[in-house]
This record gives C-alpha cells, sequence and structure tokens, in this order.
C-alpha cells in the first residue's frame, strides 16, 4: 500500500512538471507568434512608406510635394494625363499612434495604415538629404518608425532610406531643405 501511495505521488509529481513545462512552452510560442506579427506589421508598413514615395511625381509647386519631420506630402500621377486629380495626392502622418496615408485631395482623406490595438506607431521622422552631385542617382530620404506593440516591454525602431530617383539637383522641388531634418 505505501509503495502504491508513494508511486501515486512519484506519477503526480511527473504530471505536475510535464504540465508546467507544456504551459510554459504554449506562452512562449505564443509569445514568439505576437512578436513574429507585429514584427510583418513593421515591415509591411515601411514596404508600403518605400513603394509609394518612390512612385512619387515631384514638381515645383508646393502643393506637390512638402515633406516635414513628421509628415510627407506628395502626388503620384496614376494616370498620366499631366493633371492632378483628386486621387493622385498621398503622403504619410502619425495621428495619435496610428499611420495614416492621404488617400484624396478634396476633401483631404486621411486611411489608417495600423491597428492601434496590435501595433502602435510612437514616432514617424523623415530627413531629406540631398546630392547635389551632376551624377546624382537621385536625394535620399531617410524614414524612422518607432513602433511598440502592447505584448512588448520595449518599443522598436526600424529605419530604411530611399532614393529618389526622380528628385537630383537640377528638379529637386523648392520647398526641400538639404541635409538637415526635413
Amino acid at each position: 500500500m505505501v509503495n502504491l501511495l508513494i508511486g501515486m505521488a512519484m506519477g503526480l509529481g511527473i504530471l505536475a512538471a510535464a504540465s508546467t513545462w507544456t504551459a510554459m512552452q504554449w506562452q512562449s510560442d505564443r509569445h514568439t507568434a505576437q512578436r513574429s506579427l507585429a514584427q510583418q506589421d513593421i515591415r509591411a508598413l515601411m514596404d508600403t512608406l518605400v513603394h509609394d514615395i518612390r512612385r512619387a511625381q515631384f514638381r515645383s509647386q508646393p502643393q506637390h510635394f512638402q515633406v516635414s519631420p513628421h509628415q510627407i506630402l506628395f502626388s503620384i500621377n496614376r494616370n498620366d494625363n499631366a493633371q492632378r486629380d483628386n486621387n493622385e495626392c498621398s503622403g504619410f502622418r502619425l495621428n495619435g499612434t496610428a499611420l495614416q496615408t492621404q488617400t484624396a485631395c478634396q476633401p483631404v482623406v486621411w486611411t489608417s495604415l495600423n491597428d492601434s490595438r496590435t501595433l502602435q506607431i510612437l514616432s514617424l521622422n523623415f530627413e531629406w538629404s540631398c546630392d547635389n552631385n551632376n551624377g546624382s542617382l537621385g536625394d535620399l530620404l531617410w524614414l524612422q518608425i518607432t513602433s511598440q506593440s502592447p505584448h512588448e516591454p520595449t518599443p522598436s525602431t526600424w529605419q530604411r532610406h530611399v532614393r529618389m530617383r526622380n528628385v537630383h539637383a537640377r528638379l529637386r522641388p523648392d520647398v526641400t531643405t538639404c541635409n538637415s531634418a526635413a
């Protein structure tokens, strides 16, 4: 009888240890999946910014291109008609903890690109670097996004550079401030 009780106690101890290990493993896997999803979301946001900014059609008129430390506005000539149609205004800004894109000129419409409940954008920064070399491949726009997901204790910062192939010394917008935070 004593041997049976000892065997049951040992079995329950092993079962408790296995259950605890399984719960910790499940929690670790869940945390890894959440972290991976947040990284995929921010990478997709950065890819969207880079893609749209590369497509920007810059002109010397200030309404076609404006960059400030926390917002960028530009035009995209979607139908090649040399006119700025209502759906050809674009840009990005931070509104609270949401990264937004401009989708219409008049009235101005801003659409959120992230769900602030799952990924918060803490900062959005732009810096313009001019390349005045005659053989320039284009100016450089530096992007920085700081984000945090609710399950992460510290924020993460993501940076990208965009070579503006259609903007160089001869075609640079008049409103551009070179080599400093725009």
